[in-house]
């Protein structure tokens, strides 16, 4: 009997310590450095949306474009506490340990009382879990998450009893308030319920448990869905929309923006909302538009059959891939920035290495590792179908582990047992798959990075640093369309109109198709007084956006200046259609009013 059998408890919570500890660690490292007290992207909106509920709005006016359960945790913390990230941080790092032990109890299930301790030490020192458990994002929670539904479908198919697959359910239902994608999971988890002596009764009850407990997590979401938007969606409308974005003719596997320089999380919603409705010439509920996106990709995939299934090829290597590719904060520029990161962690070429290797040394019993057999095929084709990140295949990662800490155990049980060559081999094969992913030592994406400290920096209102930043981005990227739009901004800003104008060119010429940049150069050329040159812009802004309502506004202003103030007046009233109470349309109908009542005046 090995010394981690005869003491479990003592090496658990050494386990479980050390993962807190180093998390701490983290945290007191990053935790006042932009991205992390600064938030970003994705991390500022589910920020901005928390606070938005807290504030009052809890039942909101719209159907959801993103999945609620996580900005909605927040604004329960936000209502009780304030608004403190430090809280929110210090709960991810609780929870984050809370799933290392959840991974223990697992794996000892599935394998045995060594294996889930080594399954729950690799968790503890997993560098990109680390890595997200110290950021405003959903990831780590869906980490958490799994590893509590990995314990419960063992203990489930070790119990056979319907509560623990009701149970389990529950858990179905919350990752799925977290990631859209695990609807497509749950019916294959459903194969789990099968019992060894095949009655169709049994596994009909079984099954039902499972998706009775989906159901009951889901259904409150799908009535508020119903009551503020009329449709009775279990989580969101985005799943013909990301179906599109994954496959189509300029797909590359990755997220790719429908709407031209609009990837940014609060204009994410409208763009395809307003491409469909265009095409379909009439207005469209959510679900129509989820639709009307997903018939466009299966179109697409149905025409070009040999493309569609390259791209799936190709999508199917990344989500494996050794690297950590990013698309807000990077992995590799924060492990610069972190003493705990800068060790030399567990990397996921490592795991995958070791999970292979497990795979293969369990060969003879796999039945007790159904659960990960089945989930972890499950999660990554439910993530390849759409488009991914490195984060999107993170869920995936706790299974990996339990199938990773195989070889290490038996590595262990062979050296303690018989110290020959076989031992120290499987020893030295160990440490070549820990240290090869170190070996490649990928750069951070400087464009992405840059970008968004630029970001970071416009929002403070520290405009230096800012354009510093977008032109840094746009060394290492010289075709950064953002950073050139924002460039123009901060100029246009500042009074420096000429300047503007070059670098709203410069982001024309990168993006011809979208219109915030013709609307800004139509602004800058208004503020110029080349009447005729705004109006040519403002008309190709209106040409690709008939609602873009900065540039019927400024088309307003412009026939305003003019003296066409009937024309401009009824633009006017097109933008307080489409945005009503916006103050800048507000104000540009009282002047309106009163240049039209001061007119009449004068001519009687």
């Amino acid at each position: 009997m090995s010394k981690i059998s005869r003491k479990p408890a003592f090496w658990l919570l050494l386990v479980l310590a050390a993962a807190f500890l180093i998390r701490l660690a983290h945290w007191l490292a990053v935790g006042q450095q932009p991205f992390f007290a600064q938030l970003v992207m994705d991390s500022w909106e589910y920020d901005r949306w928390a606070l938005q509920i807290a504030g009052g709005n809890w039942l909101g006016s719209e159907v959801f474009f993103q999945a609620p359960l996580y900005p909605y945790l927040l604004a329960v913390l936000y209502a009780l506490f304030g608004h403190h990230l430090t809280l929110v941080y210090l709960l991810q790092i609780a929870a984050a340990v809370a799933g290392c032990y959840a991974l223990y109890r697992a794996a000892g299930l599935m394998l045995g009382r060594a294996h889930g301790l080594l399954a729950a030490g690799l968790a503890a020192i997993y560098g990109v879990f680390i890595f997200y458990d110290v950021q405003v994002l959903k990831e780590s929670l869906a980490v958490t998450l799994v590893s509590f539904l990995l314990w419960a479908l063992a203990s489930a198919r070790a119990s056979g009893r319907d509560r623990t697959w009701f149970r389990a359910g529950l858990l179905c239902g919350l990752i799925a308030l977290l990631r859209e994608n695990m609807l497509i999971v749950v019916p294959f988890l459903c194969l789990l319920t099968l019992g060894r002596n095949g009655r169709r009764l049994a596994w009909l009850r079984r099954s039902g448990a499972l998706l009775a407990g989906t159901v009951i997590i889901l259904l409150p979401v799908a009535v508020r869905n119903g009551v503020v938007g009329g449709v009775f969606l279990p989580t969101t409308f985005q799943a013909g929309t990301n179906f599109y974005i994954g496959n189509n003719p300029a797909a590359n596997g990755t997220y790719q923006p429908i709407v031209p320089g609009k990837q940014m999380p609060e204009f994410e919603r409208k763009g395809p909302v307003r491409i469909a409705e265009m095409e379909t010439g009439h207005k469209l509920t959510p679900s129509q538009v989820s639709r009307f996106w997903m018939r466009k990709g299966l179109d697409w995939a149905g025409h070009h059959p040999g493309a569609f299934l390259k791209l799936q090829v190709r999508k199917f290597l990344l989500f494996w891939a050794w690297v950590e590719w990013p698309d807000a904060v990077d992995y590799y520029y924060v492990k610069d920035m972190s003493p705990v990161l800068g060790l030399p962690l567990l990397e996921f070429g490592t795991v995958f290495l070791l999970a292979l290797a497990g795979l293969w040394l369990a060969r003879r019993r796999l039945s007790s590792l159904l659960p990960i057999l089945v989930f972890t095929p499950a999660w990554m084709a439910a993530t390849v179908i759409f488009f991914l990140f490195s984060r999107y295949r993170l869920p995936a990662v706790p299974p990996l582990l339990v199938l990773a800490s195989i070889p290490v155990v038996a590595a262990l049980e062979r050296l303690k047992k018989k110290r020959d060559i076989l031992a120290f081999g499987l020893l030295a094969a160990l440490a070549a798959a820990y240290v090869a992913p170190h070996l490649m030592s990928p750069e951070p994406r400087r464009d992405l990075v840059e970008y968004n400290l630029a970001v970071i920096f416009e929002k403070m209102g520290r405009d230096n640093e800012a354009e510093a930043h977008y032109r840094k981005a746009l060394e290492a990227n010289s075709r950064d369309f953002l950073s050139c739009l924002n460039l123009g901004n901060i100029a246009s800003r500042r009074g420096d109109l000429k300047a503007a104008v070059t670098w709203f060119e410069k982001a024309a010429a990168i993006e011809p198709e979208s219109d915030g940049v013709y609307t800004n150069l139509g602004s800058v050329y208004i503020s110029l007084g080349d009447l005729d040159g705004a109006s040519g812009f403002l008309d190709k802004a209106l040409m690709i956006n008939p609602q873009n309502v900065e540039a019927l506004h400024n088309k307003s202003v412009l026939f305003a200046i003019r003296g066409r103030f009937a024309e401009a007046k009824e633009l006017n009233r097109q933008v307080l259609d489409i945005s009503p109470g916006w103050e800048p349309a507000l104000h540009l109908r009282a002047k309106i009013d009163k240049a039209i009542a001061q007119s009449i005046n004068v001519i009687k």
